[in-house]
């Protein structure tokens, strides 16, 4: 009995040692105790979540190739799609494409580019490729400025000379920031002119179109330029997708912003733009813009209505009331127009807030429409698709009937539109928008310099010598000053050739994901370069 007790005591003695810390067998492995670290795992690490902004626009750019005409859509893509030799930040001129530049005499310029630029496509960017550039602009015929430029040339591999015709204030840097540069290689491979499928040298290659829809361009991650010292805020790439979303009608882009299929837009109506101030997660900065509304009249002698008819044009211009406009088509948000511009601009004189600026008298339209002669009553007025210049249209056609005047709209496309503005036979007055991102000076040179169009003729035809030689004398540097620019503008009031309407005001409305909103010289958003809060 006391055999079996001690044999059972020294099994239990042995089972308690092994549950302290027997070895595990040699073909076991050993199981970790409490206190012993498990082995180290290797965890890769997460890839960074794509950042993408969306970015609503009102107005359809339509072909999105470099040597296209300007147009309100255009402008809001532009430096994402383009590069430019320079580009300008508070009027001044920095170097894009353009490495540094030489003054050869008064209307000889050498301009250096770099000699790293390559486009998306790997063709190396030289001096040829400029020239072409400038050559297809300026043989486009969309390109106004350019008519300013006696030649362009290559004259070593990464030197382009520049001979102009004329160059007043402010001229080398607006003319070295108007034509788009691509690769003579890469625009010749192109099935549509690069109408949908640019190749360019920014950051942003376009990865999608969708006409009338949407674009879409990714970063490459493969800038030319590698030197973040030297990247103009035009050619920034602070997020991986850029996407563009057409929404002309305002209520369903307001309800985009609203519902975060946008993050950000700039063409937002006046009414609209007051839901996102002080709303949560959004923010609006209201901007003064650099461009204003002009009414032109057709002037051409053949077939202008108002050529040689003094009496009309001022008849047409007193029964326009310009803040009915303001009010009805941008809200109230806008500032009527005391000049062919606005006050954006350093040369603006403040004593034209003071002056006569054709406001609005209906007795006196009547009588000087009496006066003028004219018999048949009924003109075209044409614009650019949109609403805003919908409701303008549409105020203007209720006020010219007040004096008896009919007036049917004709409402294109950008793309017609751009193409109709400069022949004579589609419109007798027609809306439209200048602007300059230099000086109030060159706003007026780009509709009234008769050397910038090939009929020989200002933007609406006009034949007279006195208006080019006040405008030439206010756009030389040595003559740039008040005297001169209240000449020309006094002498343009009189004749009333055309008239301007408002400066409307910008507003962008943008989500939270946006900390900090940068705009270009034309006070667009600058998608690439804003900062985000992703």
């Amino acid at each position: 009995m006391k055999k079996k007790i001690a044999i059972s005591l020294v099994l239990a003695l042995m089972a308690l040692a092994c549950l302290g810390g027997c070895a595990a067998k040699p073909s076991e492995p050993a199981q970790a105790s409490q206190n012993q670290a498990a082995p180290a795992q290797t965890v890769e690490p997460a890839a960074p979540a794509e950042t993408k902004v969306v970015v609503g626009l009102a107005s359809d750019p339509q072909s999105i190739g470099p040597f296209q005409g300007m147009s309100a859509g255009r402008i809001g893509i532009l430096y994402t799609v383009y590069e430019f030799l320079v580009s300008t930040e508070g009027g001044e001129m920095h170097g894009v494409l353009m490495k540094d530049y030489e003054k050869i005499d008064d209307l000889t310029y050498n301009c250096e580019i770099y000699d790293i630029i390559y486009d998306q496509a790997g063709n190396h960017v030289t001096a040829a490729d400029v020239e072409y550039s400038y050559q297809m602009g300026m043989q486009s015929g969309n390109l106004p400025k350019l008519g300013s430029i006696a030649s362009v040339s290559a004259i070593s591999d990464y030197v382009i000379q520049f001979k102009f015709n004329e160059l007043s204030i402010g001229d080398l840097g607006a003319l070295w920031m108007e034509c788009p540069i691509v690769t003579k290689a890469a625009y010749e491979a192109s099935a549509d002119q690069m109408a949908t499928d640019p190749i360019s040298t920014t950051a942003f290659k376009c990865t999608e179109f969708v006409s009338g829809s949407k674009m879409v361009f990714t970063n490459t991650k493969n800038y030319w330029q590698t030197d973040a010292s030297k990247i103009r805020n035009t050619s920034k790439a602070n997020v991986d997708v850029i996407e563009f979303d057409i929404i002309t009608d305002s209520s369903q882009l307001t309800n985009a912003l609203k519902s975060g299929a946008i993050h950000v837009t700039n063409w937002l109506s006046d009414i609209d733009v007051q839901d996102f101030n002080g709303a949560a997660g959004f923010a609006v900065s209201p901007l003064p813009d650099n461009t204003s509304y002009l009414l032109l009249y057709n002037c051409d002698e053949q077939q202008g209505v108002f050529a040689s008819n003094l009496k009309f044009r001022q008849a047409i211009a007193y029964a326009i009331d310009n803040q009915q406009i303001i009010d009805g088509a941008l809200n109230g948000n806008g500032n009527t127009a005391k000049t062919w511009g606005n006050t954006n601009y350093s040369d603006f004189l403040p004593d034209w807030l003071n002056q006569d600026y054709y406001e609005a008298d209906i007795d006196k339209a009547k009588q000087l429409l009496a006066e003028s002669g004219v018999t048949d009553l009924s003109l075209r007025l044409m614009i650019a698709s949109g609403d805003t210049t919908t409701k303008m249209a549409t105020i203007i056609q209720a006020q010219l009937a007040q004096i008896g005047v009919t007036v049917s709209i004709s409402n294109f496309d950008a793309q017609l539109y751009n193409q109709y503005k400069n022949q004579p036979d589609p419109w007798d007055l027609m809306i439209d928008q200048g602007g300059s991102t230099s000086y109030l000076v060159n706003v007026w040179k780009l509709t009234w310099n008769n050397k910038a169009y090939v009929h020989g003729g200002t933007q609406n035809f006009v034949q007279d010598e006195k208006l080019q030689s006040l405008l030439e004398e206010a756009l030389t540097t040595d003559n740039h000053n008040d005297a001169s620019m209240d000449a020309f503008h006094q002498y343009l009031k009189e004749m009333c050739y055309g008239m301007a309407i408002a400066q409307p005001m910008t507003n962008i409305a943008h989500s939270q994901i946006i900390s900090k909103i940068v705009v270009d010289a034309r006070g667009q958003v600058t998608p690439g370069a804003c900062s985000y809060a992703f």
